[in-house]
């Protein structure tokens, strides 16, 4: 079907149902569903998308993203492709590529049960989880870096790696006090060469995490949510795992690691938390800090990556 021209639409993510209405008359129109009914699909941890339910007259059900930035669209349809039959993913159905004045978008399977809530985690689960974490690393990778645009993948961790961080420190520079960027600086220049051994290139989804996996009936239905994924290093994927993201039961963390263990070894990722810590609360904030949430309807993520880094720096 040919794309169809429309107004310039730029998101407002302090509340996104002032657009709610130009975004589904336009997308459909764009993907032939006007007799549809869009829901709007909130949750606290939605910062990158619009995400949508679909309802067609039949009764079935989809999920619709829409990306307003080209490389989430991109990573996203790169991933769930590339792991169609290999781990749970939603199915795409049909894709809206981006133009100058339309956003792209993919309409997907609606996977049946609910985003996996820690409370729910028992061991069995974890264990399955841990499986399909290690078949995500299991997949090599040409490079580090975004695999989206291979000409740009390196073969040095260490470049992507602190690309992304001088990324999140530029954002915060005018946020954050001059000393405290300081010792984000001096904290990462100490432990940069550490990744020289990090076990890559592979591929990571570097937001994996419960509110990133669909459970139904103690089963895994899929992980969603691939606009992050790249070329990296397995460590990076445990980065939640030792912040008790998962669990805080020992039980549940070392049936998570057992699972994982069944496909490939465990990489010894401890000595890399301090760096890999550091860099993903600087991107949270420099992330929140850009969009303008970070004291608004994301202020409770921002509040907990700020105590975290204070903390995390007094132990450099």
């Amino acid at each position: 079907m040919p794309l169809l021209k429309s107004t310039p639409l730029s998101f407002d993510y302090e509340n996104p149902k002032k657009i709610m209405n130009r975004l589904t008359d336009q997308y459909k129109q764009l993907l032939n569903l006007q007799d549809s009914r869009f829901s709007l699909i909130e949750h606290e941890d939605a910062m990158v998308a619009v995400v949508y339910k679909v309802t067609v007259t039949s009764g079935k059900e989809y999920v619709l993203k829409v990306c307003s930035r080209l490389g989430d669209y991109l990573r996203e349809t790169y991933f769930l492709k590339s792991f169609e039959g290999k781990i749970p993913v939603p199915r795409i159905i049909q894709l809206v590529e981006p133009e100058v004045d339309i956003h792209g978008a993919i309409l997907m399977e609606c996977l049946p049960g609910n985003l996996l809530n820690v409370a729910a985690i028992n061991e069995k689960l974890a264990y399955k989880i841990g499986c399909i974490l290690a078949k995500i690393h299991a997949s090599k990778a040409q490079g580090h870096g975004d695999l989206t645009q291979p000409n740009q993948l390196s073969v040095d961790p260490r470049i992507p790696f602190t690309l992304k961080f001088e990324e999140g420190i530029d954002e915060c520079k005018d946020h954050l006090p001059g000393g405290l960027i300081d010792q984000c600086r001096i904290a990462f220049d100490r432990q940069i060469n550490l990744l020289s051994g990090a076990d890559g290139p592979c591929i990571v989804h570097r937001d994996f995490r419960p509110g990133n996996v669909m459970v139904f009936n103690n089963q895994i239905q899929g992980v969603i949510d691939w606009s992050s994924g790249r070329g990296g290093f397995a460590e990076e994927d445990f980065c939640p795992i030792e912040q008790g993201e998962w669990s805080q039961n020992h039980r549940y963390r070392k049936a998570l690691l057992t699972g994982y263990a069944s496909i490939r070894p465990i990489p010894h990722y401890l000595e890399l938390m301090p760096l890999l810590r550091l860099s993903k609360a600087i991107g949270v904030i420099g992330f929140t800090v850009k969009r303008g949430i970070w004291d608004s309807t994301h202020s409770r993520l921002y509040q907990w990556n700020r105590r975290h880094l204070e903390e995390l720096l007094k132990d450099f």
